[in-house]
């Protein structure tokens, strides 16, 4: 055999999570790497073949299920995996990595990583930081646990909730505007009991709907993509 054969098998019979964490964790000291803000996301890889699951074993909990799922590659003839990705918003540097059933959620993928995440950084150097996810990570149950478990978010509404429609609506008279004309977005900030009453006990939230300029012009509003610029600008609004 091999070293390269004995590497892998080592690998195999190790947590690559946590074996991954641990590097990313040194490699953030030696380079003095800070994790302010976090971005955590989930994509999918298509395979071609049958990749028939043999019987998962108490002993192998980590092995995946190649299969059917959601296709970021609009290939739903394929089966696929998935993988879910956090890395610094400073210089894009990896700090957690998970393989994934090609079938995963987002809801339950993405509430889990940034758990997880958030107590290693903790354990590590204790640095809060602000997790950035789009809106599969939203929902009233995920937004409620993140909350009490004192972790600070941002993430994307999908504007077909109704909440949304009629935030956006209601904003639509005092919109603002970024220097260069690309975005719009108006902010508002939530009373406590309001928060509570959509994310649990002890929640502030402040929301920041945006829309790109064009969708201004014509009238189309839309939740969007918060820009870099916003997001530096939310971090003592979205303390809790």
């Amino acid at each position: 055999m091999t070293d390269e054969a004995r590497t892998l098998d080592w690998l195999y019979a190790h947590d690559l999570t946590k074996l991954f964490a641990g590097i990313a964790s040194q490699a953030r000291r030696i380079f003095g790497i800070k994790a302010e803000q976090v971005h955590v996301d989930t994509t999918s890889f298509s395979v071609s073949g049958d990749y028939a699951r043999a019987e998962v074993t108490a002993a192998e909990p980590a092995v995946i299920a190649i299969t059917y799922g959601y296709s970021r590659d609009h290939r739903e003839d394929l089966k696929q995996w998935m993988l879910a990705l956090a890395t610094t918003h400073n210089g894009d540097v990896p700090l957690f990595l998970q393989p994934l059933d090609g079938n995963s959620s987002d809801k339950v993928s993405l509430l889990a990583a940034v758990m997880v995440i958030q107590k290693q950084l903790r354990e590590a150097d204790g640095e809060a930081s602000v997790y950035v996810a789009d809106n599969g990570i939203y929902s009233e149950s995920n937004m409620r646990q993140l909350n009490q478990a004192g972790v600070q978010w941002v993430s994307r509404v999908s504007e077909t909730l109704t909440e949304a429609k009629t935030l956006l609506q209601e904003g639509s008279q005092t919109w603002q505007q970024s220097k260069d004309g690309t975005m719009h977005w108006f902010t508002r900030d939530m009373a406590l009991r309001e928060a509570e009453r959509t994310m649990g006990r002890g929640a502030h939230a402040s929301f920041l709907p945006t829309r790109p300029a064009d969708s201004a012009a014509t009238g189309e509003q839309s939740a969007g993509h918060l820009g870099a610029k916003v997001l530096a600008s939310l971090q003592s609004a979205l303390r809790l």
